[in-house]
């Protein structure tokens, strides 16, 4: 293996579970058996320098470095064959039927969660011409139907209805059947049953030091269309008419439905130690003993509920975990590094679709991005009624200035509910912002969450004295669940000293005295 000095293999990895950091290449890792030394293998061939041979026992660092593919090194394969018990720790291995594979489990029972569609009065499903297959399509189709029949999931059709199929493709290359439901869609009567806020992750994990993130497998397949409601889910091919006996994806209710039965089947576990998002659920512990517990008690009701993992996706005891976008670690939370990567490279927009595209996926991290609404406020105004696009300096700008921000790869801490917060605001002619913060025990501010909102309307015209105002009233609004309550006084620092006296004056407009009665619901001063 040339001048390589070790080759970690993937059986040891599992057993020892080591901390990768794989922007510098570190590994770290603890284990209270093994007293054997390691010596370091630099990330690059200039800074290649062995670390102390005698490194303190109980803790080990190593250096990952690239191996080009050559002649001498076989490809990497998996050890773990086609049994998928082999990619989760012993321990769990118990709970096999949770990892079986989807073909073994057949067709779900019916049950309390059995999906329906009801139509909006006087509507109905409609028959849809075809769409064109190229070979590969077609190839795919005909293994999809095979699959799914054999399964059990699909079976022929005789409905009135029809909607037609097409590919789109997965990361991985193979391509994902869809059934285009959009008018389907159109005539349902929508369940509002909420899903998660994602922006209260960052609460819930308070203390946590330990995670383990599942992934559930064929989720909506999971969960019965409801008796008598499966031709409405028809599809169309060059082979026949067929219709879904589980719930498929594409359907405007389905997240809310399996939200409604993943919740129940955890209801005893949210918000405690676990975090459920659809199909991805998180488990968070502050030590690795109860962790352990934690993870029993969820395999467990899973498997009662007769769900399926995805072994190869799930992540066990692990102290740095990506979570629905997130890179979560002990006491903070960051954009997922290829998140980051995609902003990075993300090509100059060519028309108003474009800057539709890179808005929607930058405003996700917003909380992540100081004075983001000012920042894109110029690009902004691309997307409304009857602006020609005109891709201008000041907007390239603005433009590489926000995949700067992200570039930057900003991480904020998880807040903590028993120290003080501090909340800085400001506010300019055409946005606000603010963000929130608190102090280590050395006294440096870090930042928990950013907000920023352009003026809209009559807002723009508000002296500046409103607008620094309103921007304090926006940050409260935004933190409510932090600032609520709090036992200690929340710090507020603006640029506009003269807001110190606010909460004392005796001359205020109709505008103020209702902000003013929202602010008196908790413990602030203005700095």
């Amino acid at each position: 293996m040339g001048d390589i000095d070790v080759i970690l293999g993937i059986t040891w990895l599992r057993k020892h579970n080591p901390r990768i950091d794989w922007r510098t290449g570190q590994l770290q890792w603890s284990d209270s058996v093994t007293e054997q030394h390691c010596k370091s293998q630099a990330s690059n061939e200039s800074s290649r320098a062995p670390l102390d041979d005698t490194i303190q026992r109980i803790r080990y660092v190593a250096y990952l470095r690239e191996i080009r593919p050559s002649k001498t090194v076989a490809p990497a394969v998996s050890d773990q064959g086609s049994d998928p018990l082999l990619a989760i720790p012993e321990e769990y291995r118990k709970y096999e039927k949770l990892f079986a594979p989807e073909l073994e489990t057949g067709l779900p029972e019916h049950g309390p969660y059995d999906h329906e569609i009801p139509l909006i009065e006087g509507s109905h499903p409609k028959f849809h011409p075809i769409y064109g297959l190229n070979e590969t399509e077609r190839e795919a189709l005909d293994k999809y139907l095979d699959e799914n029949l054999k399964k059990g999931y699909i079976r022929p059709s005789e409905s009135s209805a029809g909607y037609p199929i097409l590919f789109v493709p997965k990361k991985n290359g193979k391509l994902r059947l869809c059934v285009d439901y959009r008018q389907l869609n159109s005539i349902t009567k929508k369940n509002c049953y909420p899903l998660p806020l994602i922006s209260e992750l960052r609460d819930l994990l308070h203390g946590a030091n330990w995670f383990t993130a599942l992934d559930l497998k064929g989720a909506y397949n999971l969960i019965r269309m409801k008796e008598g409601e499966e031709w409405k889910t028809a599809f169309r091919t060059r082979k026949g008419l067929f219709e879904y006996l589980v719930m498929p994806f594409g359907l405007t209710n389905a997240p809310a439905t399996f939200q409604t039965m993943i919740n129940h089947v955890l209801s005893e576990f949210i918000d405690i130690f676990v975090v459920v998002y659809l199909d991805d659920i998180l488990i968070f512990s502050p030590t690795l003993e109860l962790h352990k517990e934690h993870v029993h008690q969820v395999l467990q009701k899973l498997q009662e509920a007769k769900l399926l993992v995805e072994a190869e996706k799930c992540e066990f005891h692990t102290q740095r975990v990506d979570f629905l976008g997130y890179t979560i670690t002990p006491g903070q939370i960051e954009m997922e590094a290829k998140k980051v990567q995609a902003v990075r490279d993300w090509p100059t927009p060519q028309n108003v679709k474009d800057v539709q595209s890179f808005l929607g996926f930058v405003n996700f991290y917003r909380r992540f991005l100081k004075s983001y609404a000012g920042s894109v406020q110029c690009i902004q105004n691309l997307t409304r009624k009857d602006t020609p696009f005109e891709w201008t300096k000041e907007r390239n700008d603005a433009f590489e200035k926000v995949k700067q921000q992200v570039s930057s790869e900003p991480v904020t801490r998880i807040p903590d509910p028993n120290k003080p917060f501090e909340v800085e605001t400001d506010a300019s002619d055409f946005a606000m912002g603010g963000q929130l913060g608190q102090r280590d025990e050395e006294g440096r501010l870090h930042p928990c969450a950013f907000f920023s909102k352009a003026f809209h309307g009559p807002e723009l015209n508000y002296q500046i004295h409103d607008k620094e105002l309103m921007a304090i009233i926006e940050a409260f609004h935004e933190w409510r669940p932090q600032l609520s309550g709090t036992k200690h006084e929340v710090l507020v620092y603006t640029d506009h000293k003269n807001l110190a006296h606010f909460t004392t004056s005796k001359n205020l407009n109709k505008r103020q005295v209702r902000w003013s009665e929202f602010l008196s619901e908790y413990n602030f001063r203005i700095i």
